[in-house]
């Protein structure tokens, strides 16, 4: 009787109704200053822009069944009208968004996520699950591990390479669609059949891309299970893109189909490992990422590939706890336009700017070296400096930007401007500074400067380096 007055006087979490039901919710406040690489043309490459973000939900929660809604109220205010240089695309991700939407303060309200959860336990299927309607979807995170390190890397480093986009970018994308999921101790096994959402550029995210569809499976070996501290994944994707669009590749425009001739039918096999061991006075960690695609890239036979290596070390017991880190990324590009093979490597709908924090460019035909430091100031002020060197992975490819399919119609979702015959791109130092005030609170200061090579110079021969600042602020319940 005492145990049972006390939980019952225990204070409840912030939003919590019932047993049953929970009201949770989210306001994300952003401020971006751009000074953008610059053509010959007198166009302005130096803007800056906020950006407000609010989410409120609802979870229900039983024994056979979850449900839950979200909406979401996203606002883009001060965004560039003439940071855009016609035929040469937009400078910079505030010029993007003003370009897919049209006016300088563009907002929307929409349903962000809906769903039901179906535990099948009851059926006698112990660990099997279906969820159906409208949801977030991430690929590389089918499974958490419960040890925060190992799940920091994994969410940072391996997680949204292909499916993503709901945090990364400010508008989000969601998918409408089918996951079943069947979780054992040692193995989980995921399979989805979704459309993406509008999202990622445009504040009209709560409509649906009909004309993508996307099947993905991953089968996880958990961590620990096979070998201690490391988890592995072998993972599947078909993509299949028929929207009223023309496709963006290293052809002449008039030769570039539009997809809803000549569709995208691309498939996408792959596998990631990491490990996270301790080694003397701390912990060494290690990372393998590869994907090989084949299919139909319009008139084109598709086949391209990508690869990641990374390593790790982190000396936890001296001050600041530094993390030294050494990351290397290549991605295939196309070598020639009309021997009907398209060989530039595809990301799908990927979350952009995770893995190009300065998103000048993205994961198709790049190489990217990069070393990462990170350090803990306080136990709660952790600091991430990168230093990269950018290259093309072919030279006779293009430079690709973009954070893919971004709308029904009208634009492909990725960019692409052809480098001359030159190969390097540049280097590219970020600074980011995360401070974890608790789990509901965080903020972040970031900067980027590029340093342009031979391609951004041949690109923007009028100013060939860029900054890119930003600082926000993150709050939930």
């Amino acid at each position: 009787m005492a145990a049972t007055a006390k939980a019952s006087s225990d204070p409840k979490p912030l939003g919590y109704i019932n047993q049953y039901l929970r009201i949770n919710g989210e306001w994300m406040s952003s401020y971006e200053a751009w000074n953008f690489f610059r053509p010959e043309a007198a166009v302005d490459n130096s803007y800056d822009l906020w950006v407000l973000r609010g989410r409120l939900g609802a979870m229900f929660t039983s024994s056979y069944v979850d449900g839950f809604a979200q909406g979401q109220y996203i606002g883009l205010y001060g965004l560039p009208n003439d940071a855009v240089v016609p035929g040469g695309g937009s400078l910079g991700l505030g010029a993007a968004y003003f370009q897919i939407n049209q006016t300088t303060d563009a907002s929307n309200v929409f349903l962000k996520q809906g769903y039901l959860n179906f535990k099948l336990h009851a059926a006698g299927v112990p660990g099997a699950s279906v969820k159906a309607g409208r949801f977030e979807l991430t690929d590389g995170m089918e499974t958490a591990s419960g040890t925060e390190k190992f799940d920091a890397l994994k969410r940072r480093r391996i997680a949204k390479r292909l499916l993503g986009g709901f945090n990364a970018i400010y508008i989000g994308r969601t998918f409408d669609g089918f996951s079943a999921v069947y979780d054992q101790p040692s193995v989980n096994l995921t399979v989805s059949g979704v459309r993406p959402t509008q999202g990622n550029l445009t504040v009209q995210g709560g409509q649906q891309i009909n004309d993508i569809n996307i099947v993905f499976a991953a089968l996880t070996a958990k961590k620990d299970v096979w070998l201690s501290g490391t988890e592995g994944c072998l993972f599947y994707m078909n993509y299949d893109d028929q929207r009223d669009t023309q496709v963006i590749d290293n052809r002449s425009a008039a030769a570039r189909p539009f997809l809803q001739q000549q569709k995208l039918d691309i498939h996408t096999i792959g596998a990631n490992v990491l490990s996270l061991q301790p080694l003397g006075a701390g912990s060494f960690d290690a990372l393998l990422w590869a994907a090989y695609q084949f299919g139909e890239w319009t008139s084109q036979s598709h086949r391209a590939w990508a690869v990641a290596a990374e390593a790790g070390y982190q000396w936890t017991q001296l001050p600041l706890k530094p993390w030294l880190r050494a990351v290397y990324y290549r991605s295939s590009g196309d070598s020639d336009p009309h021997d009907g093979q398209h060989q530039t490597y595809f990301s799908g709908v990927p979350s952009g700017r995770l893995y190009a924090k300065f998103p000048f460019y993205n994961l198709m035909n790049i190489q990217d070296a990069f070393v990462e430091i990170i350090t803990s100031l306080t136990p709660k002020l952790q600091t991430n400096i990168n230093v990269h060197q950018l290259s093309l992975g072919n030279s006779k490819d293009l430079l690709y930007g973009g954070l893919g399919a971004a709308l029904n119609s009208g634009a492909f979702g990725y960019s692409g401007n052809a480098a001359g015959g030159a190969s390097d791109i540049g280097q590219l130092v970020d600074i980011a500074l995360t401070y974890t005030y608790s789990k509901q609170f965080t903020a972040r200061l970031y900067f980027g400067h590029a340093f342009g090579g031979d391609v951004l110079k041949t690109l923007y021969p009028g100013k060939s380096d860029a900054n890119n600042f930003l600082v926000d602020f993150n709050m939930i319940f």
